[in-house]
């Protein structure tokens, strides 16, 4: 009785905990992120159709890469936050139902999988756009190294310039 009820618990914890996290991110994952321009050492935001000194072919092929993936998620991510609210639904009650909640985590595990590569798929799309150099101006530190939340490392990559 005990197994039955510590493996479903530990699932959702983690879940919700991930849930959590990224909700916590603010910015977004791949092209959608906030930061459509990226901080310079000065403190100044820079334009990375600037800062990598893009083409106007290059500028054209990431902006319709940017409308098909976004095409391509708009309704997974919709009924992901369904299935989030039908899953606090579930546990907002006296006796929840554990195999409909297990059946909930499973299509939010499914969805979050798919997106995932979808994401992939348009971080490789895109790093085939740019040039080896405008790729190593992405992953270079600038001044003294990109930080992060509370002024750790934050994650270097193309994702985050767009």
């Amino acid at each position: 009785m005990r197994g039955k009820i510590l493996l479903p618990a530990l699932t959702l914890l983690l879940v919700l905990g991930l849930a959590h996290a990224a909700s916590a991110g603010g910015r977004g994952w791949g092209f959608w992120g906030a930061g459509a321009t990226m901080p310079s050492a000065r403190g100044n935001w820079l334009n990375p159709v600037e800062a990598l000194q893009l083409t106007d072919e290059q500028i054209a092929k990431l902006q319709e890469l940017q409308e098909t993936t976004y095409a391509k998620t708009r309704d997974l991510r919709i009924q992901l936050q369904d299935l989030m609210f039908e899953l606090r639904q579930l546990r907002l009650q006296r006796n929840p139902d554990q195999s409909a909640i297990n059946s909930k985590l499973e299509q939010v595990n499914n969805l979050r999988k798919q997106l995932y590569e979808i994401g992939q798929q348009n971080q490789e799309q895109m790093k085939s756009i740019l040039t080896q150099e405008q790729l190593a101006k992405m992953t270079t530190p600038w001044g003294g190294g990109r930080r992060g939340r509370h002024g750790a490392p934050g994650r270097m990559g193309p994702c985050r310039w767009f």
